[in-house]
């Protein structure tokens, strides 16, 4: 064989084993009724980690995967026309695709590239149309001003939020302010009480602010934003995207079941998802309000207008919905009637989220007046305890194995643990030199708590930590995003660790020590993941439809489209987020559609300073730990 042969069969073995080590031979057992879409690409430049979406406008429904080596396949697609279209900068279809897909047959569309005028991109998983987009430092120009700035409100702020200049909801823009609107809210962020509740701390300590340093942040502010300024948005530089691991983007398919915006629901945005009996996925949408039911096998999706609109839910051993408003309210889809609990004498209780122990309690985060509630299902009750840590305001909230409730402090730089055997808090403080903004915890099959760092600049764009529940040890791992915004943690049946970031799904893998980034269908935020049996990750795109045209809307990304066997969502046992299923004992009452008043007073001291009508109940809660700290 001469030399020249021996190199190519060697450059073809060498191509053939790439190819075999990105596309793994397809398993034969498919989700029943449906087909699968495949296809090759060619390309001006070269396509790798293009997004191909293959859209079924009958059903809303939208497969999204990852071209590798030339080509892109989806599979468990249900049976119908699809729309196919391509995204990567500098880069679009030549012409436009469509395709059949039938169930057990493969369908084929290959698809030509050219070249597109690629423009200018930013920072964040918020959609910013109108805006100037400048680097960084244009927008944040060096000096004390700006180091005061990244101290102390880039803990819970966006690099966005200063810049744009427009009047959205919150965290998408702002009120235009003049010098004296900023000092009133520089002032109003370090010494008022937080959310307006009489008796509680501030969002941050007033040592991170002295005088001195006050009055240089207001001017910073006041010259740099001023009231008539332009909206404008931070410019994404070279650099700021991870780098992808091609054979994990051709395994992975994203299916986004999309809720349209329409003329008599123009405005919806989703937040978070739980998963029924039979299931079924159910999400809250802020935007129209209500809550949504959707049966991923089919893309059938039932609007129950008129409940929800809040942040949290999880669905009962029964079926029924519970969902934030008032302190909680709890909602029975056979008979349309819902519930309403509230706390005698205190309408500013109002949960955030809400999870189920084994018991079959529910555990509620308040996050505005720094405290954690309990439905008591033996008494059809709510009970509240005041956490004594400063600036503990829960938000997103777990029960580990052993029925511990871990919840985000919020605005402590920490997470906080209530231990309902021993009526203890204690505080894990993750961040102690700087101020930073943690949303929500997950939890692993050891009970080893996870969590990562919410904020812009001061933390170096976010990063995941560790955290020991016996020793408090606490370890860091950068996520090697820029301006990552991470909101959510969890684990998946396998330990491994999943982070939701601005634009991106990230896996950590604890035996490998490695990150894997998978970016998302939609410029958006996740506000949570709920992670299904067969490593399927549920989550809501918000911030596409908060701040975008998006709507609202449910996805899944499945990391080896290949092992998906049913479209159905559920938990594998020894999930945390079901431990309900280890209950044994009978369902809550019936929902009769009334409002019931549960007894004032916290379990560990006296109530807020709206005066209960009933006694106050004085309990044996205490708080330890090597850096708890009581309030300010």
């Amino acid at each position: 064989m001469s030399r020249r042969l021996a190199s190519l069969v060697r450059c073809l073995a060498a191509a053939v084993a790439a190819s075999w080590l990105a596309w793994p031979a397809p398993v034969l057992a498919a989700p029943p009724g449906t087909g699968s879409l495949e296809g090759a690409v060619t390309s001006t430049s070269d396509p790798t980690g293009a997004r191909i979406y293959a859209h079924d406008r009958e059903r809303n429904v939208r497969y999204v995967v990852f071209v590798v080596d030339g080509r892109y396949r989806a599979v468990g697609l249900l049976p119908g026309r699809y729309e196919v279209t391509v995204r990567k900068p500098g880069l679009a279809l030549s012409r436009p695709a469509s395709v059949s897909v039938a169930a057990g047959r493969t369908a084929r569309a290959d698809l030509a590239l050219v070249a597109a005028p690629a423009e200018a991109d930013y920072v964040g998983g918020m959609v910013y149309p109108d805006a100037r987009i400048e680097p960084y430092d244009t927008l944040y120009p060096p000096g004390p001003g700006r180091e005061v700035l990244e101290r102390t409100c880039f803990g819970c702020h966006t690099v966005q939020l200063f810049p744009y200049n427009v009047v959205r909801t919150y965290p998408t823009g702002r009120t235009p302010k003049d010098r004296d609107a900023w000092a009133a809210t520089v002032d109003r962020m370090h010494q008022s009480p937080a959310f307006g509740v009489a008796g509680k701390p501030s969002y941050f300590g007033a040592k991170l602010l002295p005088p001195a340093d006050r009055d240089l942040l207001v001017d910073y502010l006041a010259k740099h934003f001023p009231a008539d300024a332009p909206p404008r948005v931070v410019r994404k530089e070279d650099g700021g995207d991870p780098p992808l691991d091609p054979r994990a983007l051709a395994r992975a398919m994203y299916v986004e079941y999309i809720f349209p915006n329409t003329p008599e629901l123009p405005g919806r945005f989703t937040q978070q998802i739980d998963f029924d009996r039979n299931g079924n996925v159910w999400v809250t949408d802020r935007g129209a309000p209500g809550l949504v039911e959707l049966d991923p096998r089919t893309g059938r999706r039932t609007d129950h207008l008129g409940h929800g609109g809040g942040h949290g839910l999880a669905v009962d051993m029964d079926g029924t919905v519970w969902y934030s408003g008032e302190v909680v309210r709890r909602f029975d889809p056979r008979t349309g009637r819902h519930d309403s609990y509230l706390v005698d004498g205190q309408p500013a209780h109002g949960s955030n989220t809400q999870v189920f122990d084994s018991q079959g309690n529910l555990w509620l985060s308040l996050l505005t007046t720094g405290a954690l509630g309990k439905w008591d299902r033996a008494t059809d009750t709510i009970r509240v305890w005041d956490v004594p840590i400063a600036r503990s305001r829960p938000y997103g909230i777990i029960v580990d194995h052993r029925d511990r409730v871990w919840f985000a402090g919020y605005h402590d730089s920490g997470v906080d643990m209530f231990d309902p055997a021993t009526q203890k808090f204690r505080h894990y403080e993750v961040t102690p030199h700087q101020p930073t903004n943690i949303r929500r915890p997950g939890v692993d099959s050891r009970n080893i708590v996870w969590v990562a760092t919410w904020g812009s600049k001061g933390m170096q764009n976010g990063a995941l930590y560790r955290i020991d529940p016996d020793s408090g040890a606490v370890r860091e791992r950068r996520l090697g995003i820029p301006y990552a915004n991470p909101y959510t943690v969890d684990a998946d049946e396998h330990d491994n660790i999943w982070i939701a970031t601005d634009n991106y799904l990230v896996m950590y893998g604890q035996q490998d020590d490695r990150f894997t980034y998978y970016p998302l269908p939609e410029r958006t935020d996740i506000p949570k993941v709920t992670i299904g049996a067969g490593g399927a990750i549920w989550f809501t795109p918000r911030n596409a439809g908060q701040s975008g045209t998006y709507g609202g809307g449910a996805s899944v990304l499945y990391p080896d489209m290949d092992a998906v066997t049913d479209l159905a969502a559920r938990f594998w046992k020894g999930s945390w987020a079901n431990r309900l299923s280890l209950y044994q004992g009978p369902p809550g009452p019936a929902v009769r559609g009334v409002v019931k008043v549960s007894p004032a007073g916290f379990q560990n001291g006296p109530s807020p300073p709206a005066p209960p009508k009933g006694p106050i109940v004085r309990g044996k809660t205490s708080i330890e730990g090597r850096d708890a700290r009581r309030l300010e």
